[in-house]
């Protein structure tokens, strides 16, 4: 049963990253962790 209830949880996180990712074309907001300094980057396609 445990097995099962880790599969639906990591099915759940892969469909919400997956619907939160932007589409191409666009540019993400990257924040580095190190300094704080905020830039935008092209997304991947």
């Amino acid at each position: 049963m445990k097995k099962l209830a880790a599969t639906a949880v990591l099915l759940v996180m892969a469909v919400v990253l997956t619907a939160c990712a932007t589409p191409s074309g666009q540019q993400v907001k990257v924040k580095c962790p190190a300094c704080g300094y905020e830039f935008l980057a092209p997304a991947d396609n």
